[in-house]
């Protein structure tokens, strides 16, 4: 009886054992930060039972949070060009842990407008660096696998703090706060032990020389295919973004679907994540970055499509299967083709820009989304988003191959 689970596993850690020593350092560390990630969606609620604030106090305080997310990935790639990006994931970690922690004080409402916005630098300015260090140790043939990984690391560890939050949320919103910032100190404990475990295999270090000094100067804001890319980017995760607010609104709405409906349907977007990512990842590279990424656009702005075509659970279903899909595709097929082009060139300030225009769809997609679904209706709103898929495939036609073409030599 036990031969059969002894083979399941070693069948699911196959793919990952020719990963380099670093990758599991930051994966592991990318499952402990996220195991608190939860804190944030109980913001609202906390400053509106709390303190009794109005919505819009709520959405600005929350806006602050979200402006801190991109500021931070923008300028935490930035930095990851200058500084060792081993220290600064450690630093930004230790930060985003004790900003956490001063939100279970007792606290006027106005003292936690720079606290999120400080929150937010850390956790955005992480990503970047984090993303580099799990990408940039492997050999080009293993970054798919590689980021696959740390996926399913991020899905796994918001999935498992889904399952805490709602009981540390009724015994007291502060000691949300209070696990966000353990699982946040955890991490930076361990990249700082790991690193000193295992120095002989701790990983590139940032600013290491680049492959043309011509390149190195590159800066992404003189790079025309890559900002193409950044704008069609921003223009399907408009349309990806929409399953956070309108989705679950329609379905509340013209469904009639229960609350328990919805949740089960966020959790086959986790299990289908958690589930496929690694081995779609795996596959993408025989398919074509190219290919399986422009696929992964028209699965993520098509998928709402359905909701205009029938009516009841089953189609919701059939959306967010598809836009999952898109969204397994999307994320290795992007970050794979960030890391080629930016080879030899300054890799923080691109993966800066990538992550935070990926974080940046929370500052306008929201309100652009609910404008139309209020204003035009929801039928409108979901061929909008076929129409911004058909739009970014436009655009990543252009960029994507002169990306490819102009990525430098591999090392």
């Amino acid at each position: 009886m036990t031969a059969l689970p002894a083979a399941l596993l070693a069948r699911l850690i196959r793919p990952f054992r020719p990963l380099p020593a670093p990758v599991h350092i930051q994966v592991f560390a990318t499952l402990v930060n996220n195991m608190g990630g939860i804190a944030k969606l109980f913001l609202p609620l906390f400053f509106l039972e709390h303190f009794q604030l109005g919505y819009g106090r709520i959405g600005l305080l929350m806006g602050l949070y979200g402006a801190g997310c991109v500021a931070g990935a923008y300028l935490g790639g930035q930095l990851s060009d200058r500084f060792d990006a081993r220290r600064l994931c450690a630093l930004l970690l230790a930060g985003s842990g004790l900003s956490t922690f001063m939100l279970a004080l007792p606290w006027q409402a106005g003292a936690y407008a720079p606290l999120l916005l400080v929150a937010g630098l850390c956790d955005g300015g992480f990503r970047p660096g984090n993303m580099r260090l799990v990408l940039e140790p492997c050999p080009p043939a293993l970054r798919l696998t590689a980021q696959g990984y740390y996926r399913v690391a991020f899905n796994l560890g918001v999935s498992l703090a889904g399952l805490t939050g709602g009981l540390l949320a009724s015994l007291g919103y502060h000691w949300v706060f209070v696990a966000q910032g353990s699982a946040n100190l955890l991490a930076c404990v361990w990249l700082v032990w790991a690193y000193r475990r295992w120095p002989a295999t701790a990983g590139a270090r940032a600013g290491a020389p680049s492959a043309s000094p011509a390149l190195a100067t590159t800066s992404p804001w003189r790079d025309g295919p890559f900002l193409v890319f950044i704008l069609g980017q921003l223009i399907i995760m408009a349309a990806f973004d929409q399953i956070y607010g309108t989705f679950s609104l329609f379905l509340r709405e013209h469904y009639h679907a229960s609350p328990s409906l919805v949740g089960m349907l966020f959790t086959l977007n986790g299990l289908m994540v958690v589930g496929l990512q690694v081995a779609i990842a795996h596959r993408v590279g025989r398919w074509g970055l190219i290919r399986s990424a422009q696929l992964g656009v028209l699965l993520t702005g098509g998928a709402y499509a359905f909701l205009n075509l029938g009516h009841g659970a089953f189609f919701a279903m059939i959306t967010m299967v598809v836009l999952t899909v898109g969204e397994l595709l999307l994320s290795p097929t992007w970050s794979a083709l960030v890391m080629q082009h930016s080879e030899g060139r300054r890799r923080g300030s691109y993966l800066g820009l990538f992550n935070a225009a990926w974080s940046g769809r929370t500052l306008y997609a929201p309100a652009l989304g609910t404008w139309v679904y209020g204003a035009l209706g929801p039928a409108l709103l979901w061929w909008s988003c076929v129409l911004l898929a058909l739009l970014t495939m436009a655009l990543h036609a252009y960029a994507l191959p002169r990306m490819r073409s102009a990525a430098a030599p591999q090392q």
